[in-house]
């Protein structure tokens, strides 16, 4: 008899044990009258009553009570395997007794120790199924700790792949420039191996006043939560290389703080100001030469003009002296548009430094300047108090006579509307110098800023067309911008901006 692979696959395990219990408490009820019993005395029946029914009904509530337990239900096998042998037990007890006895009660022999030995068998399978359902459970744990750690380690992989793809220098450092985290472009760039960079802190890669800058600057990223700094990194090999650094405070797993950001290599950037700077350096070198050099041609070609007026003025036609006069005011034009070249060349290499200014005053003295056309024109020029700034006294002056004497040349038939003001924006004054002209077309509001650029011809309005030019270089020389807006006949307000006073130090 293979008992112990005697498991139905159509019956599971607690119907299995519930069925048990009520065959034995169905035997109980019905022992007096089986055929086979030889003693149904009821102090027998009594007996078999305590010692077998009890133990069904024990079986038919635990089959019942096994969901409420914290049994997995794939182990209620296990326990009515060990009720089974349990029952195997008992038949194995009976067989020597029935040996041992002349006159053995078979059934109720049988029923008491099968009875007893599948209550003890539920017993046993209780405590195996628990203790199996521990072990289960420690191993879907486990398992799924291997699975979350495989995981994690695929997104770290991904995730450093990531940043290793990334061409910039990815970084992450602790309040004490420690690095955390970085990518392979920084051991690229750096020469350092990632050994080397694991002592390191951000100062080591820097040296002399740089080195002092990345600190100062990795200390202001903590207190106001980013950093844009520009300084050459300094590598293993000693080479230097120009970087820009930007990043942003954030918290780690920890809920420490710590800096991540991006560090791009800008020497192609660098480059290609430094020969944009010397461009321009040639260009206005060779602006002042050309302009500087062509006075005193230009001098003599008018003073020869003239002196051919003065010395023939009997002796000349009308038609001569038409042409003598056109020839007098080219070289006059001509010698104005070297003196806007000159001044648009000095602009930056021989400006003054930037000082506190009192635009009030620059102001009245442009004024006083354009009294007289002020007064022929009968201009109103109202000017609303004016702050301080951080600027260049002569060439400020310049940028003001320049608008206003151009708000007096095109302010139309009427008499001239001048209105100049300021208001805060910031860290900047944002001047407006408005008037009620006869304004600008929409499509040349663009080009008016360019050199020698002129609108109108000479004979409607006089200028050499480098003034505005002038005026846009001379603020952007000052940290500002200017601009125009305008409608045609209705005027014109040309506004720039220009550092506060109390920025000046910053």
């Amino acid at each position: 008899m293979r008992f112990r692979e005697w498991t139905p696959s159509d019956v599971s395990g607690r119907k299995f044990i519930v069925a048990i219990g009520g065959i034995f408490v169905a035997l109980v009820v019905s022992y007096p009258f089986l055929p086979v019993v030889d003693d149904a005395s009821s102090e027998l029946w009594l007996v078999l009553g305590i010692l077998v029914g009890i133990p069904g009904l024990i079986l038919l509530y635990g089959g019942y009570w096994l969901p409420r337990t914290d049994i997995r239900s794939e182990l209620y096998p296990t326990v009515g395997k060990w009720c089974l042998r349990g029952i195997v037990i008992g038949v194995a007890i009976m067989i020597p007794i029935v040996l041992a006895s002349n006159n053995p009660n078979i059934v109720a022999n049988i029923l008491l120790l099968t009875a007893l030995g599948s209550l003890a068998g539920f017993g046993a399978g209780g405590y195996d199924a628990r203790a199996k359902t521990r072990q289960l459970e420690l191993q879907e744990t486990v398992d799924q700790l291997e699975t979350s750690n495989e995981r994690l380690e695929r997104h770290q992989q991904y995730t450093d792949d990531i940043l290793d793809a990334i061409p910039d220098v990815f970084y992450v450092l602790d309040e004490n420039g420690a690095l955390k985290r970085w990518n392979q472009t920084l051991s690229e760039v750096s020469d350092y191996t990632d050994e080397d960079i694991s002592s390191m802190t951000a100062a080591d890669f820097f040296e002399d006043d740089n080195r002092d800058a990345a600190v100062a600057a990795v200390r202001e990223s903590f207190d106001s939560g980013s950093v844009s700094v520009e300084i050459d990194l300094h590598t293993k090999g000693g080479d230097t290389v120009p970087f820009e650094f930007v990043g942003s405070t954030l918290e780690d797993t920890s809920g420490d703080s710590v800096l991540a950001g991006i560090g791009r290599d800008v020497t192609d950037r660098v480059e290609r100001e430094q020969r944009l700077e010397e461009s321009n350096e040639r260009l206005e070198q060779f602006a002042y030469a050309a302009s500087h050099d062509l006075q005193e041609p230009l001098r003599m070609i008018s003073s020869y003009l003239r002196l051919i007026e003065d010395r023939a003025d009997e002796e000349l036609t009308e038609e001569t002296e038409e042409f003598l006069e056109f020839a007098v005011d080219g070289a006059d034009r001509m010698r104005n548009m070297i003196n806007g070249l000159l001044a648009y060349s000095r602009v930056e290499n021989q400006g003054e430094p930037l000082e506190p200014v009192d635009l009030n005053e620059v102001v009245g003295d442009v004024r006083d300047d354009l009294n007289v056309r002020i007064t022929e024109s009968d201009a109103d020029v109202d000017i609303e108090e004016l702050p301080r700034v951080a600027g260049d006294e002569r060439q400020l002056h310049q940028v003001f006579q320049n608008l206003l004497s151009n708000a007096l040349e095109y302010s139309g038939d009427g008499p001239p509307r001048v209105h100049i003001s300021a208001d805060r924006d910031s860290s900047m004054w944002e001047v407006s110098v408005r008037d009620e002209g006869i304004g600008i077309e929409p499509d040349e509001q663009d080009r008016i800023f360019a050199v020698f650029q002129r609108l109108h011809s000479q004979n409607d309005h006089q200028g050499s067309g480098i003034g505005l030019a002038l005026c846009e270089r001379i603020v952007e020389r000052h940290g500002g911008e200017i601009w125009v807006e305008s409608e045609p006949s209705e005027g014109t307000t040309f506004s720039f901006t220009l550092p506060a006073e109390d920025e000046h130090d910053k």
